[in-house]
């Protein structure tokens, strides 16, 4: 199952090249949210049932991203809010709940109609 999302707007602060994260809201994110955040619109409704685990692949247009770790929290944040952190670096001893790390390490380029296929 997969779920796709296309980026609707990019916050003045979201991208940081010192830090390899991406933080991503759906539309409901608030205006200090979207200072800090990727927005993003799920095309369709998101199933319920949908999950997301380690070894299924992150697609931002043509960059394809493996997911190392997944956190308790990333399910339910997906589904309600369309909220993850997406960290592009080492899984650490004390991972976020709400993040999915991903490799390679290194950001993707991302701009704003970027089609985001998660499988």
């Amino acid at each position: 199952m997969m779920l796709e999302s296309q980026v609707m707007s990019i916050g003045s602060e979201a991208i940081s090249a010192d830090d390899p994260l991406l933080i991503l809201f759906d539309e409901t994110a608030s205006d200090q949210l979207r200072k800090v955040s990727v927005i993003q619109r799920f095309s369709g409704l998101l199933p319920e049932n949908y999950d997301i685990a380690v070894g299924n692949k992150i697609k931002f247009d043509d960059q394809e991203y493996t997911v190392k770790y997944v956190g308790e929290l990333v399910k339910s944040n997906i589904l309600m809010i369309g909220h993850a952190t997406l960290n592009f670096k080492d899984v650490p001893e004390n991972p976020q709940q709400n993040a999915i790390y991903l490799e390679p390490y290194e950001l993707p380029q991302v701009k704003k109609g970027t089609i985001i296929k998660y499988s």
